[in-house]
């Protein structure tokens, strides 16, 4: 091609004018020439006078045998693990070569010059490893020009030691898990591959840099002081080729907190101007600091500036932080010299208080002692240079009552100057504007309604073993309902469902009308109840010794078996039975309803309007209503001496008996409307 030169001498023009494409040489092609004009230099001063000029086909012949001779020179290469294993070659038309491999190894021409895209000259030829190499091996390959067998060169390949991996000191200690991994290689490796693992996860290794495998030990998700089996393994060509070991390792411990000025979830009662962090180990770097405030649904970054030494972080506050506000700081990385980190960014929410915040107060929201102290605890110590009766109030009906506040560093005990009423409106306040120890306020409004107890606890006399018979009293009204459990002491039912109604007129005390007053006598038969037998301590059963018509001294039980005695010496020889009996005689009660298990009926005495009243009672309740005249079909015995057919001969008040459906069940939500019916009667 005209211009163009090699060894700076023109090129001349082709014959024919189509141009050939022509590749051309790099360097070694250029140190070849060289040598070949040295040696065409040698061939004239030997061959011929020094005014002979060879011929063109004399010259191409010279070439020819030069690079032939050059081509068969045998070879001595020791493999190198680190690269540069190509060595001069001068070959024409090396795609002709015929090339024979060794079982390891094989060389492959390197083409110089092409023309059109094929390959005329070769001078440069590489070793490669056609597998895994092993240690101090030695073998033969081998180039025949042109296919012709008889002509070869010969390229004897060794190789001295493969890499070694010295790693026994680097894994005795714990190892980083975010940090690359550095092994130190006796040389560079580009042949082979190399993989960490640990159970099913790997990692890659760098193996070609300054003799080193760095691995990056952060593919394989490890978790901090934490002990696992980490391998290595060498590949060739993506297949396994060894496990150069298999070693317990440990991993560094993490970065934790371990103090901090200002807590999680912490109220921050006073007005600082920074706070300190301090975790387990000294800090190397540390990265993401931001503390914002939090409005709602909006976040302000607040200006901060940050300072270490040693294990101490500390956080300075480039503004003072505004109160009963939240405020988040996060930290996402701290990094100690051993490599330990964080294990998760720190998120810290805290908050800024207001004034005092009442936490809690040691009465309920009813049956409040008439004579209880009453205690508020707050979040932070109250100030002491307040007047604590500005800001405490206490109600009862309405009606601020005097009191006297002692304050005991976050408590205030509130001392009522006489009894609380009984059954009154509680409300207890604290006003806005207390302070606390730091002189802060806001906030502090708060109160909290009460009710001072309702019932008036009595006894009605004692069991045979000296156990109290309890009645419990609500309302001052001059019409009385009574309402009786556990006659029988294994119908323990009926002791679960009237303690609820005790409960629920506690809190509700207001469904009882200004005309009632409701008597609750849960357990009758306490030691019954204790022993869980029918009778009495004496054996006697309680609803068969009341004076009635047909009260009889032995009676038939439940099951038909005969009790000698069961209804008593005489009516109402029993304490139990005579308690109630005067109790009732002196109170004359509108109506007694007494409550047994576990037929599901309700009866009437056949007294008053008590027949009606089952009627509603069965309405509204899950019970079934029975007339009175049934009552030997249902229970299948004879019951004489019963408090209800007492009631009815004798005094003509009227009464049911409740029947509820288990022996040991609380009934009271199934029995609630139709009790709460009969408290309003007229």
């Amino acid at each position: 091609m005209p211009g163009t030169k090699i060894n700076n001498k023109p090129m001349a023009k082709p014959d024919r004018k189509e141009p050939t494409a022509l590749v051309l040489p790099a360097q070694p092609v250029h140190n070849g020439l060289k040598q070949f004009a040295a040696n065409w230099s040698r061939i004239r001063r030997f061959a011929a006078p020094k005014h002979l000029t060879l011929t063109a086909a004399g010259a191409c012949v010279l070439l020819v045998t030069t690079l032939t001779v050059l081509f068969l020179m045998p070879r001595t290469i020791t493999f190198s693990f680190a690269g540069k294993n190509c060595f001069a070659s001068p070959t024409l038309f090396p795609n002709l070569v015929a090339k024979k491999q060794g079982r390891s190894f094989a060389a492959e021409p390197q083409t110089t010059i092409a023309v059109a895209g094929y390959p005329l000259y070769s001078h440069t030829a590489c070793v490669t490893p056609t597998q895994a190499p092993e240690d101090n091996i030695s073998e033969t390959i081998s180039f025949s020009p042109l296919g012709v067998g008889f002509i070869r060169k010969n390229i004897r390949v060794s190789t001295g030691s493969l890499p070694q991996v010295e790693y026994k000191n680097i894994l005795t200690k714990p190892i980083a898990p975010n940090e690359p991994l550095v092994l130190p290689l006796s040389s560079a490796d580009y042949v082979f591959e190399y993989h960490l693992r640990v159970g099913d996860q790997t990692a890659n290794c760098n193996a070609a840099k300054k003799a080193k495998l760095v691995c990056d030990i952060a593919k394989l998700n490890l978790e901090q002081s934490t002990a696992y089996t980490l391998s290595l393994q060498r590949l060739f060509n993506g297949e396994l080729h060894k496990t150069l070991f298999s070693e317990s390792v440990t991993t560094v411990g993490a970065v934790t907190l371990s103090e901090s000025s200002i807590t999680n979830d912490q109220t921050v009662y006073d007005v600082p101007k920074d706070m300190t962090l301090t975790f387990n180990k000294d800090i190397k770097s540390f990265d993401g600091v931001e503390l914002v405030q939090i409005s709602g649904d909006e976040r302000r970054q607040i200006p901060i500036t940050t300072s270490t030494k040693d294990a101490t972080l500390t956080i300075a506050f480039g503004e003072t932080l505004a109160r009963q506000t939240t405020f988040e700081l996060t930290i996402q990385n701290v990094t100690s010299p051993d490599g330990g980190h964080l294990p998760e960014p720190l998120k810290l929410t805290f908050k800024t208080s207001g004034g005092p915040q009442v936490k809690g107060i040691n009465i309920d929201r009813y049956k409040v002692s008439l004579s209880t102290n009453i205690t508020l605890t707050f979040d932070t110590a109250v100030s002491g240079s307040q007047k604590l009766s500005d800001f405490i109030k206490v109600e009862a009906n309405g009606k601020t009552i005097d009191t006297k506040l002692n304050r005991e560093d976050n408590r205030v005990v509130i001392n009522p100057d006489a009894n609380l009423p009984r059954c009154a409106a509680l409300r207890i306040r604290v006003l806005d504007g207390l302070e606390n120890e730091h002189g802060i306020s806001g906030g502090s409004a708060w109160s909290y309604n009460s009710r001072t107890i309702c019932q008036e606890t009595f006894s009605i006399g004692t069991s045979v073993q000296g156990r109290s018979i309890t009645g419990y009293r609500f309302g001052s009204g001059n019409s009385a309902i009574v309402f009786v459990g556990t006659t029988h002491g294994d119908e323990k039912s009926s002791t679960h469902t009237l303690n609820s109604l005790i409960d629920y007129l506690e809190r509700n005390p207001d469904v009882i009308p200004g005309h009632r007053t409701v008597v609750i006598i849960p357990n009758l038969n306490p030691d019954g109840y204790q022993a869980n037998r029918r009778t009495n301590a004496n054996g006697v059963d309680l609803n068969r010794n009341f004076p009635t018509n047909n009260w009889k001294k032995d009676v038939t039980m439940p099951g038909g078996w005969f009790n000698a005695g069961g209804g008593g010496s005489a009516p109402l020889s029993e304490p139990e039975s005579k308690a109630l009996a005067d109790y009732l005689i002196k109170v004359k009660p509108r109506l007694v309803l007494t409550y047994h298990a576990a037929a599901g009926v309700v009866m009437p005495n056949d007294s008053g309007d008590s027949d009606e009243l089952a009627q509603i009672y069965d309405q509204k309740s899950n019970l079934n209503y029975e007339p009175n005249n049934q009552t030997g079909q249902i229970f299948q015995y004879d019951t004489t001496g019963a408090l209800e057919d007492w009631l009815h001969d004798k005094h003509d008040i009227p009464a049911l008996l409740v029947e509820l459906w288990t022996l040991a069940g609380n009934e009271f939500n199934k029995n609630k409307d139709a009790m709460l019916h009969m408290i309003t009667l007229p």
